[in-house]
């Protein structure tokens, strides 16, 4: 039998100690890499817009809860330019970590469609569809058309007479134009203009026919009266206008267009960090607080969790880049 002087032992000892350290180093780097100790600093919410915009409202508003809730400061870091591409970009290429989340309206999806750029939905992933805002298809206080019918009558009667104003070439209002278009067989004339204000100021003076805004841009034009609401083109009638009549119940159920603000992160971000962001988003939404502050800034909270959120942005690429080919929609 082999005697053993110590030494043995204490080399054996050592090799394990050593092995033993590194396996330790190696499980907690997992653990962290897991998102088991996240967040462990400050969490970033990039806003591709400048300050005031409604992504910028909503953010502002969620933050305090979301630090609570995630026991780390929140905070909204505007980073402009290109149209929203460059704050977009940033969180595309920076680290998957769940330290800086994207936020990002209807633009993130229809970039991609209609410019060459380095990032697409297939780059992120979706952690709540937070709030929306609902197009109405609006025109003119002394406008001849009533209904919805009116008018969809009048454009078929007269193609191409029509016009209607968008915040711009391939904003959402532009998309939304041509939906309508498609949708109900007419023919218009688009006019762009800078922003969404410009486009109901020239519906206001009667320069243009019609336009597809947000609700959040031209409610203070329908409560007092200049502007009058055709449809709302979503999926049920508004609470605060309830007699307004929705594009469904006119029997055009695809006409629904809304302004939505979403929120998302790269999407080699670990399941476990997306799974806590996705709690807490959810959380926060749901705050008495913070549904009373987000109504009077004139959204819908919507609060779509990472499945519905896939699923519906799923349905807005396949409808938009529709919308692009047959109205051939480029830069």
């Amino acid at each position: 039998m082999r005697k053993d002087n110590g030494r043995g032992r204490s080399i054996l000892e050592g090799r394990w100690g050593r092995l033993g350290m590194i396996l330790m180093i190696f499980l907690l780097s997992a653990a962290v890499a897991h998102g088991a100790e996240y967040p462990a600093k400050t969490v970033q919410i990039v806003n591709p817009y400048p300050p005031g915009g409604t992504t910028d409202i909503v953010s502002r508003i969620l933050t305090d809860k979301l630090s609570a809730l995630l026991g780390q400061p929140v905070v909204v870091v505007n980073k402009t330019g290109g149209g929203g591409t460059i704050g977009i970009q940033s969180v595309k290429d920076g680290a998957a970590d769940g330290y800086s989340i994207l936020v990002a309206p209807p633009p993130i999806a229809l970039i991609p469609i209609v410019s060459k750029v380095a990032f697409s939905l297939k780059d992120f992933t979706a952690i709540n569809m937070a709030v929306s805002s609902p197009s109405m298809i609006i025109v003119k206080n002394d406008a001849p058309w009533r209904t919805l019918e009116d008018l969809i009558a009048e454009a078929k009667k007269n193609p191409g007479k029509l016009s209607y104003s968008s915040g711009g070439p391939r904003t959402t209002p532009h998309f939304a134009g041509e939906l309508f278009k498609m949708v109900t067989g007419t023919d218009l004339t688009h006019v762009p203009m800078n922003g969404e204000v410009q486009a109901a100021t020239s519906v206001l003076g009667g320069h243009t026919d019609v336009s597809f805004l947000s609700l959040g841009s031209i409610q203070g034009h329908i409560e007092a009266g200049t502007l009058r609401a055709l449809a709302v083109a979503y999926r049920k009638r508004l609470q605060a206008f309830p007699n307004i009549p929705t594009t469904a119940e006119r029997g055009y159920d695809k006409l629904n267009i809304s302004v939505w603000v979403g929120y998302f992160v790269p999407a080699k971000t670990p399941r476990a960090v997306t799974n806590k962001l996705a709690e807490v988003f959810d959380q926060a939404l749901q705050d008495k607080q913070i549904i009373e502050k987000i109504e009077k800034a004139k959204v819908t909270i919507e609060n779509q969790g990472p499945g519905e959120a896939a699923k519906y942005l799923t349905e807005e690429h396949e409808k938009w880049s529709e919308v692009a080919r047959v109205a051939r929609i480029t830069q």
